[in-house]
């Protein structure tokens, strides 16, 4: 029996979107992490005239949104592609040619990632060492771990999982490769609890997590993919649309919030959140996953909201 799944900080999405759109609006929506396509069915169902570019870099979540949303097949455009791939002429191609006035990122995991795709995101199973989002290509998280040598390891570990014992889960697995690969979760896993002290395992988490997270994060490319995409997605939302932003990594929101600020300064849109969207106490209770969630939000703004800050700055 699959999970129940959750679509984080859904009802904040909705009020950012419906302070600025009327339900009866005909408008475009982009999701560009479609995973389970709760937050498209959401905007499907408030917003009844408007249609959804459904964006998953994996086919196989894509496929399921698909499913999910069955009976709104006539309102979605899928797409098989990374987000940091969208822009005006790549949206063209797929017969879009308006812009989105929404655009929604969720850059978690799916539970279906960690329970289901048997690709190695979790250490509940003993799967092949894997994590790569799109099958095709690139590397693996078993190459990462048997081929680089030990500064990258330790910067992978490091920035992108904060992992403070970094320098003995590296050395360990230095060893560990003398006598053969490390080609399985399982055999990952047990390596970093034997490197970490019990009494500094973190509550109510495997003690592997952080160098799982890293190693997913190293093997996407997924703090790249967010630079990039940030700027397309940018520069194609709509005039007076809306891009919302889910991280659950310090990291990604970092970049989220400098982008945003930099897209200010110049004059590009406005932030709509000065401080990060956290879920409710009831939404951590519910779904315990989306208790790292962070949300920020951009506008881009009309000539004339424009005109109305450049004048409200001359006051000053």
């Amino acid at each position: 029996m699959e999970p129940v799944h959750y679509s984080v900080l859904y009802r904040e999405i909705l009020s950012f979107f419906q302070e600025v759109f009327s339900k009866d609006q005909e408008l475009l929506f982009l999701d560009g992490t479609a995973g389970e396509g709760g937050h498209s069915l959401h905007l499907l169902e408030q917003f009844p005239n408007s249609k959804v570019v459904l964006l998953d870099r994996d086919l196989v979540m894509l496929n399921r949104a698909m499913t999910r949303l069955n009976s709104f097949r006539d309102r979605i455009i899928p797409i098989e592609a990374n987000f940091s791939e969208v822009g005006p002429e790549f949206l063209t191609k797929h017969g879009v040619t308006n812009r989105p006035d929404g655009i929604v990122l969720d850059l978690g995991i799916s539970t279906f990632h960690l329970l289901h795709a048997g690709r190695g995101f979790s250490f509940r199973e003993n799967e092949p060492l894997d994590m790569r989002l799109s099958r095709e290509g690139g590397i693996s998280a078993e190459d990462v771990v048997n081929t680089y040598p030990d500064r990258a390891l330790s910067k992978i570990f490091y920035e992108y999982g904060e992992e403070r014992w970094t320098k003995k889960i590296v050395e360990a697995i230095l060893e560990k490769r003398r006598h053969g690969r490390i080609s399985y979760t399982g055999d990952l896993a047990q390596l970093v609890s034997r490197v970490i002290p019990r009494k500094f395992w973190p509550p109510g988490r495997h003690p592997a997590t952080r160098v799982f997270q890293a190693l997913r994060i190293e093997v996407n490319q997924e703090l790249i993919h967010l630079e990039v995409g940030l700027d397309h997605l940018m520069e194609l939302l709509a005039v007076g649309g809306r891009l919302q932003v889910i991280s659950f990594h310090s990291l990604e929101d970092r970049i989220v919030k400098n982008k945003f600020r930099d897209y200010a300064k110049e004059h590009q849109a406005k932030v709509v959140t000065k401080k990060p969207i956290l879920p409710s106490e009831e939404e951590m209770k519910e779904n315990q996953a989306s208790r790292s969630a962070k949300l920020r939000v951009l506008g881009k703004p009309t000539l004339s909201d424009n005109d109305k800050e450049e004048e409200s700055e001359e006051e000053f």
